[in-house]
Formats: C-alpha cells, sequence, structure tokens
C-alpha cells in the first residue's frame, strides 16, 4: 500500500448499515480545518474554535450549505490522541445514506480515504503504539469469544510487548559484556568469561521456550476449539449436534446416510468458541456424492482437536464401529460417546476400557450434555479461568511464534560456540545480533514496508 504520511485520512468507523450513530473519524494536519469548513451552528454560521476533546452540537452542511445531519464533532489535538495527530470524530446518526455523504463531504475538503488500518499504522509511527498492541487491536475487533476478547485486551495493554522487551534488555546486557571483550582485547582482566555468558543465555532460551508453550493453548482459546463428530450413519450424531447448539440446525431422520456432507456451526462454551463440525458417517459409499462426503469426513479428523466418536449405546459395539475404531485408535484426542441412553444401554464407559475419555448420555434428552463439554476443554487446554489469571502472556499469533523460535536458533547457536570451544567475541556477537533482530521484529522496532503491509491489510478500514 501507497502510504503518504503528510496525508490527511477520513474513513466510516462504524459498521455500514442501520445504526442509532454514525462516526466518520478524520486524522491528520488538515483535521481541524476540514471539521471548519462543514461545520455549521444551529444557528448556521461557522464556528471558528473547536476547544480540545470537548463535543460541540451543530450541522454538518455541503458545498451548497444544505443540511446534512445534525452531528456532535470532537476535536482532539495531537499528540495525546490515538494516532499520535490531530483527530475529528463526528457523530451523526447512524444510517448509511447519512454517514456516506458526510464522508464525501470530507474528502471533497481535502482529507484522503483511509486504506485499511491506516490510522492504527499511524499510531504505530507515530510511538504510541507497538507492532503486538497493533495487531492485538485487529484480535480484539475480530475476537468471537469472551476468552479471545480479554487475551486480545492483555496484548493490547501490553503484557507480551513487556515480556519481549524483557527479553531484549538482557539480550544486550550480555552483548555490551560481550563488545567489551572486544574493545578491549589487551586487559588483563578476564572479561570475557565464558560459563557466565553461557548461564545467560540458557537463562534466556529458557524463557522463550515457556513463551513458545504457550501458544498452543493460546491459540485454542483465540480461534477455538476444532471438534469432529464422526461416527457410523444414524448414531445420533446430527442429534449431538443439535443438543450441543441448542438448535435444531442439522437434519435428523431414521434415514442413514441423511447427512452427505460437512455441516460446521460454531457454540460458546467457558467463553471458549467450540468449532462443531458434523461429518457424513463413515461406511462404504453408494455413490459418488457420499464418497466424496466420506473423504471431507476423513479430512476433518486429520484437522480437530478434539474427535468425539459417537455410538448407538442401546444396540452396542457393531462392526461398522470397530472398522472406525481401527482408524480412531492411534489417536489421543478422542472421546467416545455412547449415545442414547434414554432407550437404555448395552455398553458402558465402564466396560470401554480401551478408551481414556468416555461419557454416556442422551443427545435427545440432553442428559449427559454439560459433562461432554467439560471433557471436551479439558481434554484440550487447561481450565481457560487458569490461563488467563497467569503471570505469563499467552502467544497467540503464528507470526510472534515463529520470530522466537528463531531467535531462540540464534541463541542456540551461541550455546554450541561455547561448547565447541569456538569462543570467538566477533562470530558470538553476530548470533546474538540476529536474536535481538527476531525479537525486534515482533515489537516493530525492525520493520519492513512489505511486513507492515500485511499485517496492516488485514484491518478493516476505519481502523
Amino acid at each position: 500500500m501507497d502510504y503518504l504520511w503528510e496525508d490527511t485520512i477520513a474513513a466510516i468507523g462504524t459498521p455500514i448499515g442501520k445504526g442509532a450513530i454514525g462516526i466518520v473519524r478524520i486524522s491528520g494536519k488538515d483535521s481541524l480545518k476540514i471539521l471548519k469548513e462543514i461545520f455549521r451552528t444551529k444557528e448556521g454560521s461557522k464556528k471558528e474554535k473547536f476547544e480540545n476533546r470537548k463535543m460541540h452540537y451543530g450541522l454538518v452542511v455541503d458545498r451548497f450549505e444544505e443540511p446534512i445531519d445534525e452531528v456532535l464533532a470532537v476535536y482532539m489535538r495531537a499528540p495525546k490522541t490515538f494516532t499520535g495527530e490531530d483527530v475529528v470524530e463526528i457523530h451523526s446518526h447512524g444510517g448509511i445514506v447519512v454517514v456516506r455523504k458526510i464522508l464525501r463531504e470530507v474528502l471533497s475538503n481535502g482529507a484522503r480515504l483511509a486504506e485499511p488500518g491506516e490510522f492504527s499504522m499511524r499510531a504505530f509511527i507515530n510511538g504510541k503504539i507497538d507492532l503486538v498492541q497493533a495487531e492485538a487491536i485487529n484480535e480484539l475487533i475480530n475476537a468471537t469469544s469472551e476468552v479471545g476478547a480479554k487475551l486480545a485486551l492483555k496484548q493490547l495493554e501490553g503484557a507480551l510487548s513487556n515480556k519481549i522487551k524483557e527479553l531484549r534488555d538482557k539480550l544486550l546486557e550480555v552483548k555490551a559484556y560481550i563488545e567489551a571483550a572486544v574493545d578491549f582485547p589487551d586487559e588483563e582482566i578476564e572479561i570475557f568469561e565464558t560459563g557466565h555468558i553461557r548461564e545467560k543465555i540458557l537463562e534466556i532460551v529458557e524463557k522463550i521456550e515457556k513463551l513458545v508453550s504457550t501458544y498452543k493453548d493460546g491459540k485454542v482459546l483465540k480461534e477455538g476449539i476444532k471438534v469432529a463428530i464422526v461416527g457410523r450413519p444414524n448414531v445420533g450424531k446430527s442429534s449431538l449436534l443439535n443438543a450441543i447448539l441448542k438448535e435444531e440446525r442439522a437434519i435428523v431422520t431414521e434415514i442413514p446416510g441423511t447427512t452427505r456432507d460437512i455441516i460446521e456451526e460454531t457454540v460458546t462454551l467457558k467463553g471458549i468458541p467450540l468449532r462443531l463440525i458434523d461429518t457424513a458417517g463413515i461406511r462404504e459409499a453408494i455413490d459418488k456424492v457420499e464418497q466424496i462426503g466420506i473423504e471431507r469426513t476423513m479430512k476433518s479428523l486429520e484437522e480437530a482437536d478434539v474427535i468425539l466418536f459417537v455410538i448407538d449405546g442401546s444396540v452396542g459395539f457393531t462392526e461398522e464401529d470397530r472398522k472406525i475404531s481401527k482408524v480412531l485408535k492411534k489417536k489421543e484426542n478422542v472421546i467416545l460417546v455412547i449415545n442414547k441412553k434414554d432407550l437404555g444401554l448395552k455398553l458402558s464407559c465402564r466396560e470401554s476400557i480401551d478408551w481414556k475419555e468416555c461419557v454416556e448420555l442422551s443427545a435427545k434428552s440432553t442428559e449427559g450434555i454439560d459433562e461432554l463439554g467439560e471433557k471436551i476443554v479439558n481434554l484440550v487446554l487447561l481450565k481457560p479461568e487458569t490461563l488467563l489469571k497467569g503471570e505469563e502472556p499467552l502467544l497467540t499469533n503464528e507470526r510472534h511464534r515463529e520470530l522466537l523460535e528463531s531467535a531462540k536458533k540464534s541463541l542456540l547457536k551461541v550455546i554450541d560456540s561455547l561448547d565447541t570451544g569456538f569462543e570467538s567475541p566477533e562470530f558470538i556477537s553476530m548470533d546474538i545480533d540476529e536474536a535481538l533482530y527476531s525479537l525486534g521484529k515482533i515489537v516493530g522496532q525492525v520493520t519492513t514496508e512489505d511486513m507492515l503491509d500485511i499485517i496492516f491489510s488485514k484491518f478493516c478500514i476505519g481502523k
């Protein structure tokens, strides 16, 4: 994207459509000038003075001095604003026509339509937020659960940024220690003590590993648990999906093979999204359409965090169930679901010793559904309340994980050099610089235009 930082930018900051309020945001050196051009008092006169951070009631007019809407406008003077620039917000009645007409007047008076994420990028460029916090804004906007929103808010407050800063500071201390050996090679006192350096580097590696280890839980809390419901036809998979969703989403009939394609729905459990996938029953396909459905089922099994293996408990374990069991036996993430408890069970969890996790339930009466929900969450991660109360931040972003792994790799090179007796301070310093570079890219202390484009292009316009 071709950003021109001297431009004044504008965009609609609220969702397009009907609503009580619509907001047009302006940022840049000409923000106040544009406001003065289009704003009129209730009596119809121009207003020359706008107090900082105070709402002003009046009208927005077009170039013919025709009123567009009654508004509240606020001017916020730089640098104490989100972007670090002069910012104006115009609050009008909601509605696509009114808000777009106001935006059109703003643009015709010198502003440029903002690119996606350009307000947040300006906040980053002007030092108001770092790159982790900028990404957290987007994650907060796109959060699909309460837990995901809390994680994003923690990132926005600087939990991860502070941890990365701590790692960088410790590395810089080690680097300064090493560079002293380079700058003062003839000193009688031994400056370059390899044992001390090794200890410090290992300490930093351990902290990086601890942070990286939170990625699995962080990703699940942010994106949700992918749950595949699998079993032979007509054991109640679709009924189970409906019971968990508490609504009739999937078609339920007595005819085997009714579900011939993947059905995916999302429900929130303990603040965590469950992405439920009702798969086609696994059996010998009777036609090409059903075969495609079964192939998609097998793919869903590979991608799932949890697999619910559903059997008809009123019938017991059939030969078809045993065939599916062979496919699932090697997997650690399977919960055996003995369904149709309301009809009387010929098989119990106590007898199903081959399965680590098992629950007896009735999808029809919903008995046992809450217990199943507990098992799904506990199979994947610790209780979310425990994770969120932890002092250590959780990684939720693949970019952050990859860069931390890269930093760790560079530091392990240092350890390897010290262990093999290759103790050249110059080369060790180069490996530490690589680690510092990787950590700097996480928070944006090292950036490229391409990297910023990729990150901010995912934002919505107006943010």
